[in-house]
């Protein structure tokens, strides 16, 4: 029995799977922010968009232990963090976890086009400042669309 199986099961007592769809994995997400207020908004946008959000750190340790820990699919990535810049820590979060996704975000708007080119770079899918995350943004990563 895999993981999600056992977590179907638990959830609806059901072992002949019949609700597959409804029991399909569902895309993880860590969110790396130092902003509390932030982090709670981007958890709502994803639980709304149907992902799950399994951790939140606030800086590029935390999230290292999380990863290791959680194991999830996607990491949106503050630009700006305490201590270690999130640019800098993507590198160690994706050597944790070879497969993980890595979103950056900032607030800070007049730099986008360096942080889109500081993202390329150090290997996440994407920069996106933080007030154009959305919805239909956030579906794509479900679908593992270009973002």
């Amino acid at each position: 029995m895999t993981r999600e199986q056992a977590i179907c099961y638990y959830m609806t007592g059901n072992p002949s799977f019949l609700l597959q769809a409804a029991c399909e994995p569902m895309t993880r997400v860590l969110i790396v922010d130092d902003q509390p207020s932030f982090r709670r908004h981007l958890r709502q946008l994803l639980s709304h968009a149907g992902l799950t959000v399994v951790g939140e750190a606030g800086d590029i340790p935390a999230a290292k232990e999380l990863v290791r820990e959680l194991k999830p699919d996607i990491a949106i990535v503050d630009v700006m963090l305490p201590g270690e810049s999130g640019v800098a820590g993507i590198s160690k979060l994706k050597a944790l976890a070879e497969n993980l996704r890595v979103i950056l975000v900032s607030a800070h708007h007049d730099s986008a086009q360096l942080f889109q080119k500081s993202a390329q770079e150090s290997g996440a899918e994407a920069f996106i400042p933080k007030d154009e995350l959305d919805l239909d943004l956030v579906r794509k990563w479900m679908e593992k669309s270009d973002i």
